[in-house]
C-alpha cells in the first residue's frame, strides 16, 4: 500500500530539508523501498552533475537513494525565486503541472512510501495558472507544515493552515523549527498558542543547530524529536 507526506512550510529557508531528510532516514528503517522528491527547485546554481539540487542531493544521501534525478527533480531553475518567475526570467519553458505529477505516480508505482519536500511556502507560483497548492492536491498526501517561532509565525501559519483546510489537505500536524537554545517567554510560549488555536499537533519542537552538518548524525537527532511514525 502506497503512503507518504508532503512537507511544506510557512516560507523558505525554514528547514524543510533537514526535517524531510531526518523522516526520511529514520523511515529507511523500516521501509525499504522509500523515497523522497523534489519536484521543483531552484537555486543560484546547479549543485553538481549528479544534483542540480542541493536540497535533493541531501534527501537522496539521507537514505542512500539511487533513481533518476529527472524523476526525484523534474524542475529545476538556476535563480532563487519561485519557479514561475525563474521560468520567466531566463527565457525556460515553466513548469507543467501534468509532468511533474506524471512522475510522482512513477514513483508511487516502484516504492512503497514517498516524502515530498515543497518549495518556499504552500502557495509559491510554479507558473501563470499553477501554484505549489494545485500538486499538492494531485498528490491527496497528508501535509506536515514547518514553521519557526520568529515574529510573523501565526499569520504566516494560519493562512497555511487555513488554505490547506479549504482545499481538503489532510494536515498531519506542525513542526516548530529554529527554537532558540535560550528562548523569550513568547518564543518559547509559541507552540502551546499554535496547537491551542489550530487544533493541530505540534510533532516537534526543534532547537536551533550551531554548524549544522547534514549527516546520520544530525538526521538521528533531529527525527528523535519529531513525534510521527510512518504508519500512524
Amino acid at each position: 500500500m502506497f503512503d507518504g507526506i508532503f512537507v511544506t512550510g510557512t516560507d523558505t529557508g525554514i528547514g524543510k530539508t533537514l526535517i524531510t531528510a531526518s523522516l526520511a532516514w529514520k523511515f529507511s528503517k523500516d521501509i525499504s523501498k522509500i523515497c523522497v522528491m523534489k519536484p521543483f527547485a531552484t537555486g543560484i546554481s546547479e549543485h553538481s552533475n549528479k544534483f542540480r539540487s542541493k536540497d535533493l542531493a541531501i534527501l537522496a544521501r539521507a537514505i542512500n537513494l539511487e533513481e533518476k534525478q529527472e524523476n526525484l527533480n523534474p524542475y529545476f531553475y538556476p535563480l532563487p525565486c519561485s519557479p514561475h518567475m525563474a521560468s520567466s526570467l531566463l527565457n525556460l519553458p515553466p513548469p507543467s503541472l501534468e509532468y511533474a505529477i506524471e512522475k510522482f505516480k512513477l514513483l508511487r508505482k516502484k516504492y512503497d512510501y514517498l516524502l515530498i519536500e515543497g518549495i518556499g511556502g504552500i502557495m509559491v507560483p510554479l507558473n501563470s495558472k499553477h501554484t505549489l497548492l494545485d500538486f499538492i492536491k494531485l498528490t491527496k498526501l497528508e501535509v506536515i507544515i514547518i514553521a519557526t517561532p520568529k515574529l510573523g509565525t501565526f499569520n504566516h501559519l494560519l493562512l497555511s493552515v487555513k488554505i490547506c483546510q479549504s482545499s481538503d489537505i489532510p494536515i498531519k500536524g506542525i513542526v516548530v523549527n529554529k527554537m532558540p537554545n535560550h528562548p523569550s517567554q513568547v518564543e518559547a510560549e509559541i507552540p502551546i498558542f499554535i496547537q491551542d488555536y489550530t487544533k493541530l499537533p505540534i510533532l516537534g519542537v526543534i532547537p536551533i543547530m550551531n554548524n549544522l552538518k547534514m549527516n546520520e548524525l544530525t538526521f538521528s537527532k533531529i527525527s528523535q524529536l519529531i513525534d510521527i511514525d510512518h504508519s500512524n
